[in-house]
């Protein structure tokens, strides 16, 4: 018995006719007749009482056709199913994010792709920037929002977003009504930097930046996070150097300013360490790559 027997004999039982029957199957009227009968032989059951004039379904015909029209039913949507998962519409995917991306990138990037795959599952993860790429190794996650703080060569990689500094200041500081700043102006400002453990790229490129400049960063204080930077920054601690994409965030007693100067950037990619990626993986980094060109516009190339 297979998917066709019970095909015929669903369509028989409600048409109740074989000729009828054998038109909606596009078949002709004799084998359709032989496979109801060959299907009787191999359950051992009459499921179809026949007369000259008429047909009907005996109390074992009744029984079978509900349990075949479940079994179609489960095949059809097991087929959908199965189609719409090659196709990424529907699956789970573990998602690691860091925390700066949780207020910039990442809002936009799974409201877009929630929107387009409802039926997919997205578990969020957090790590520490300087873990994505671990987790990745241990399998713990499919995917990960990742910047180079270590060796990427290990893992496939998509960049997502390259974007240069501004400057976050108090909105009572000097600098608050200039339209643009040098990094050499911040020379005698307590700098906020981040520790080297946890934000290795960030901190070496404001030390570089601060040597290019011509100085070393007087009485500096370093935090593990950029909203702790800004925190402060609105405190009137000192200044920080953040990503552009950090502007979305607005703080009491804090501005943003342009910097003079380009060579200052943050790059985030999307990281997989899959050979062949799944049609879900893959229309997650096609999904985001498109949120980053629309809705970014300081995106550099």
């Amino acid at each position: 018995m297979d998917l066709r027997h019970l095909r015929y004999f669903v369509a028989v039982a409600e048409e109740l006719h074989f000729t009828k029957a054998a038109a909606r199957l596009h078949i002709s009227q004799p084998p359709l007749s032989r496979q109801i009968l060959e299907l009787e032989q191999e359950l051992g059951v009459t499921l179809l009482i026949r007369t000259r004039r008429h047909i009907e379904l005996s109390n074992a015909g009744r029984v079978f056709l509900d349990k075949a029209r479940q079994i179609l039913l489960a095949a059809d949507s097991a087929i959908v199913e199965t189609q719409r998962a090659q196709r990424g519409e529907i699956g789970r995917l573990a998602v690691g994010f860091f925390e700066q991306t949780a207020y910039t990138l990442l809002p936009p990037v799974l409201r877009a792709f929630q929107e387009g795959f409802p039926d997919v599952e997205v578990q969020l993860r957090w790590y520490p920037v300087v873990d994505q790429v671990q987790a990745l190794m241990r399998g713990e996650i499919d995917i990960a929002f990742v910047r180079p703080v270590v060796d990427l060569d290990g893992v496939s990689k998509e960049m997502l977003l390259k974007e240069n500094f501004v400057l976050a200041v108090p909105s009572t500081h000097a600098f608050a009504g200039r339209d643009v700043i040098s990094v050499s102006e911040c020379a005698e400002e307590r700098i906020i930097n981040y520790t080297q453990s946890l934000a290795p790229d960030y901190h070496a490129g404001i030390n570089l930046a601060c040597a290019r400049a011509g100085f070393v960063p007087k009485a500096s204080l370093e935090v593990g996070q950029v909203y702790t930077a800004l925190g402060l920054v609105s405190s009137g601690v000192g200044v920080a150097f953040v990503p552009s994409s950090v502007q979305r965030l607005r703080f009491e007693n804090l501005v943003y300013k342009p910097l003079r100067e380009k060579q200052l950037q943050s790059e985030v990619f999307l990281a997989w360490t899959h050979a062949n990626p799944s049609s879900l993986l893959t229309a997650f980094v096609e999904s985001s790559k498109r949120i980053m060109t629309e809705q970014f516009s300081m995106r550099m190339e």
